[in-house]
């Protein structure tokens, strides 16, 4: 019989991942394994790697942000028993001055907050909530905060603090939520009533979220409200005034967070969170799966039971990808080494390396701290910007991961998205599909040429492989490589009914697929 092309494009429809459907009966521009790939402008494409910036952190860092003091941009990273600054490239302790906190090391615990008025204030849940002003040089305990109190999540919201899930003198107020009295702005207090819910004189309130069994986790503002995250509900928080301050909603039933930092702001009026059993956009008045029918059940059966909650989102605004950081069954300490990604412009989905981190905050990272001819590790083939171009955005945010490695004194920092590397490490970029059929499920096909539309630099290895019925297992040929700007085909022989193509990219150069076309001959019917 005639030899036929059945032509993959990703340009018609884009490509992506999809480990739900039967690799069987989805759409062709489905891939059934994509990792360290990024599918943007209907193509896949290589990720960017990791670079170490800022030196040795003065304690293994847990958790970063970003925050301005007057006019100068500051990391804040919080360490097992400190608080520490960056300025420029220069570390500081800036823990208060009676002494180191309560270590956060073997617990279930991380520093987490926010800016409320220019003041920073931060929690780590086992010790009175901090706070850093814009005049001061260390963190000192929240002012008039009561020093039996504490609070698993402290949040700013409109002019007031708001406390979620309370040990009030040793006793566990899971369901209660306490906020403060309007604090001025560059304030951390409002004089002695600020947590004083019992005057008169004060806003400050309390209220108990019941209803469901469930704990509160975390809470996040969307546009004039603040929405509570319990482990099985979801409610919110309306400015009011006069004696109630805040109105209490019950927002949805019956769906909930997973872990206290699986929620992240789109910055568009929107939520993502990722529940027990989903990952949802929400507005505050709806929920929307994103993930049904294309990565579900895959992300729910890698997370590693004993560590869920260490499952963290974070919004790389400049990729306008949303990263579900969790660790892998078995990874290393527990620690987040892998992200399911959605790119929230093109709806596509893949997933990429991590490389073990206990967080990773969004700020601005000055690039000269980076790009300079002695920090640099690519070569002019590899670089993956032109000629003067800067692969940094001033007006948006980049990702610095926190790195505890395996002791405090190696423990970093690394830029997300900066260069072709893991940190000097190539890594592996890989894209598989099984289950292809050109429609003929009821003939053996012949595979002899694959003619992939690929550019970029440096080589790809292609495998192509077969199977003569669903689920019994792809037999791969063995890999040719591809020499990208050089070679048009790769030629094969493989014989099947289903067909299976991978594509493997193992150096620190970059690429991008638009599409490929398989070369086929029909020559059984049995």
């Amino acid at each position: 019989m005639a030899k036929e092309l059945f032509d993959i494009n990703g340009q018609q429809t884009g490509f992506s991942l999809n480990t739900d459907l039967s690799p069987y009966d989805m759409p062709p521009t489905f891939f059934t394994s994509a990792n360290n790939v990024r599918f943007v402008d209907k193509k896949a494409s290589t990720i960017l790697g990791n670079t170490r910036v800022f030196g040795t952190a003065l304690d293994t860092p847990y958790w970063v942000t970003s925050w301005t003091q007057g006019s100068t941009p500051l990391w804040i990273y919080g360490g097992a028993t400190s608080l520490n600054k960056i300025t420029g490239a220069t570390h500081a302790d800036v823990t208060r001055s009676s002494g180191a906190y309560t270590t956060i090391a073997g617990t279930t615990k991380n520093w987490q907050g926010g800016v409320l008025g220019g003041v920073l204030v931060v929690n780590n849940s086992l010790d009175v909530p901090q706070s850093f002003t814009q005049g001061g040089s260390l963190f000192t305990d929240l002012p008039d905060w009561p020093s039996t109190l504490r609070c698993e999540v402290i949040v700013p919201f409109r002019n007031h603090l708001v406390a979620l899930n309370l040990t009030d003198s040793g006793t566990a107020k899971p369901f209660t939520v306490r906020w403060s009295d309007a604090i001025p702005s560059g304030a951390s207090t409002n004089g002695a009533d600020t947590w004083n819910s019992a005057s008169t004189a004060s806003e400050s309130g309390e209220a108990t979220i019941g209803g469901t069994k469930g704990r509160i986790l975390n809470a996040l503002p969307l546009g004039n409200e603040l929405i509570v995250y319990k482990e099985d509900s979801i409610h919110s928080l309306s400015y009011v005034g006069g004696t109630f301050t805040f109105n209490l909603r019950e927002k949805f039933k019956n769906t909930g967070l997973f872990s206290r930092d699986a929620v992240v702001d789109l910055g568009n009026g929107k939520h993502v969170f990722m529940s027990t059993n989903d990952v949802v956009v929400t507005n505050g008045n709806s929920l929307t799966s994103i993930i049904d029918d294309k990565v579900k059940t895959f992300l729910f059966s890698q997370i590693d039971s004993t560590y869920y909650y260490k499952t963290f989102l974070v919004n790389n605004r400049i990729q306008n990808e949303v990263w579900i950081c969790y660790p892998r069954t078995g990874a290393t300490d527990g620690l987040p080494n892998t992200a399911l990604v959605w790119n929230y412009r093109d709806n596509t989905w893949a997933t990429r390396d991590l490389p073990s981190v206990n967080y990773i905050g969004v700020g601005l990272v000055d690039p000269e701290l980076t790009n300079t001819w002695a920090a640099a590790t690519d070569t002019w083939q590899n670089s993956t910007v032109a000629w003067s171009q800067q692969a940094y955005n001033p007006a948006v945010d980049s990702l610095l991961m926190c790195y505890p490695a395996n002791s405090a004194a190696n423990s970093r920092f690394f830029l997300a998205d900066s260069s072709t590397t893991f940190d000097g490490e190539t890594f592996v970029t890989t894209l598989e599909r099984v289950g292809l059929h050109s429609g003929r499920t009821d003939s053996i096909k012949y595979i002899s040429k694959i003619y992939p539309r690929i550019s970029g630099t440096g080589y790809v290895k292609i495998s192509v492989g077969a199977e003569l019925e669903p689920y019994a297992g792809v037999t791969y040929a063995d890999p040719v490589e591809f020499n990208i700007g050089v070679d048009s085909k790769i030629d094969c022989r493989v014989r099947g009914r289903y067909i299976a193509i991978k594509f493997e990219h193992d150096t620190d150069t970059s690429f991008n697929l638009s599409g490929y076309a398989i070369e086929s001959e029909v020559v059984s019917d049995r």
